[in-house]
């Protein structure tokens, strides 16, 4: 992968397509910046065997947050968290929504949306995290 590009996710969509999730550390992704990461990558996976359709695309809007860094980086921004265990000190929730307050090297903190508690999740009971960007702002 390239210095100015960062592998979100990768998940095979609908049989044997693979989708990679790409951000561009850079700039936008654009055409030109998918382009020439299906450019670096196909011939990787080729060497490797793999036959099927390669699609490169932008994390979009509710972007997948899928390591430490991710919330990290997006500390002040509001996310959908989803645990695979009940947080007790949320009631008993496995599903929020809320500001992520601050990250760390074993979890993070969510500052829920409808009452402003502040709720510790380690990263190791996320099943899936992702933005939740109001683009209307």
């Amino acid at each position: 992968m390239p210095e100015d590009a960062e592998l979100v996710e990768a998940r095979f969509s609908g049989g044997p397509l693979l989708t990679l999730l790409v951000d561009n550390l850079q700039g936008p992704v654009d055409h030109e910046f998918t382009g020439r990461i299906a450019g670096v990558v196909s011939p990787v996976l080729e060497d490797e065997g793999y036959e099927g359709m390669i699609e490169v695309s932008s994390p979009g809007i509710e972007r997948p947050l899928t390591r430490p860094a991710h919330f990290e980086r997006f500390t002040g921004h509001e996310a959908k968290v989803r645990t695979a265990r009940a947080v007790d000190e949320a009631g008993g929730r496995r599903n929020f929504t809320g500001v992520i307050a601050g990250a760390g090297a074993e979890g993070f903190t969510l500052k829920l949306e409808e009452d402003g508690r502040e709720v510790a999740i380690g990263y190791a009971d996320v099943t899936r995290a992702v933005l939740k960007e109001d683009v209307n702002k």
